[in-house]
């Protein structure tokens, strides 16, 4: 198959599955396996010698090079993301973010490998051992920066559309209810989420309004996140949540993510979820431990996942 405009090279550099089966994929530079292997996302190095056989000791075989040209001119402008299992079931959607759907032989079989062309950079030898698609932190503090004032936003609305109006001298009758110890002209609640401004005191149902707010950050997040591969701030800040293939993470693996910020977040005031993805290999969270999940830059989505060991 040819389109117009300069030719791809004929077997260009790319991840692919790793041919002597030592690994899940082994990075191909063009015109042979190089050293560079990846597991579940993390990069290490394996010197591609073939595995000793009783008859011949023969180089390990060169992925499939049939490809369609490229239209264009800088064959690095394409990145080529080894098969996944998903990708292997025939579905375009199934690796994510727009791939293109090529046929190619296995070497030494009949049989043919779904492969997929991603769009954006690929990955090069040399970033193989010192890149790290999971260094994305300063993003990934400016994506919760944003998710987070959109979420105070939407709690504020969520409280005053669900709040009764009462003045100081009412609140003061109902059970539970007193003048805040630190400031006498605020009304406090034991059972009741309040809001005191000047002598009107807005209350309403802890529990309700509490469950609310739970059911936006499910949507905002869980969702968001499970079927667009990221959360509106993400989108914002370039950033994808994939699994150790590059693929979206689906709604179960964000569920857990979502579930366990409440550890990450505000019941360890922020500390686990920071001290976590500074020192842990993959740059990942208590949830993205869980979830089996990374977060990456948009560019880095759709192939196995670089990430540095630490």
């Amino acid at each position: 198959m040819t389109t117009s405009g300069t030719p791809a090279p004929e077997n260009p550099a790319r991840w692919a599955a790793d041919p002597l089966g030592r690994h899940q994929y082994r990075y191909w530079d063009g015109t042979q396996w190089t050293e560079h292997v990846s597991d579940d996302g993390m990069v290490a190095t394996d010197p591609p010698v073939p595995d000793p056989a009783p008859t011949a000791s023969a180089p390990a075989p060169a992925p499939a090079s049939t490809f369609p040209t490229d239209p264009s001119p800088d064959p690095g402008a394409a990145g080529y993301a080894a098969p996944t299992a998903s990708s292997a079931a025939g579905s375009p959607e199934a690796s994510g973010y727009g791939a293109t759907h090529l046929g190619a032989p296995l070497p030494g079989t009949g049989a043919t490998a779904a492969v997929w062309q991603q769009p954006g950079p690929r990955p090069v030898p040399g970033a193989a051992v010192g890149y790290d698609a999971t260094a994305v932190l300063g993003r990934r503090y400016g994506a919760f920066l944003i998710d987070a004032v959109v979420s105070l936003v939407v709690f504020g609305v969520l409280f005053f559309a669900t709040a009764t109006t009462h003045t100081r001298a009412e609140m003061l009758q109902m059970p539970g209810c007193h003048l805040s110890a630190n400031d006498s002209s605020q009304v406090e609640c034991d059972n009741r989420a309040v809001i005191t401004v000047n002598d009107t005191v807005y209350e309403t149902s802890f529990g309700a309004w509490a469950g609310l707010c739970a059911l936006f950050t499910l949507l905002y997040f869980a969702v968001m996140e499970g079927t667009t591969g990221a959360s509106p701030g993400k989108h914002m800040t370039g950033l994808r949540v994939v699994t150790p293939a590059g693929e979206r993470i689906g709604f179960p693996r964000a569920l857990v993510r979502w579930a366990l910020f409440a550890i990450d977040g505000p019941l360890s005031l922020f500390l686990c979820g920071i001290i976590t993805s500074a020192v842990s290999s993959g740059h990942r969270r208590l949830g993205d431990m869980g979830a089996g999940s990374y977060v990456v830059g948009k560019a880095d989505a759709g192939r196995p996942v670089v990430a540095r060991e630490r």
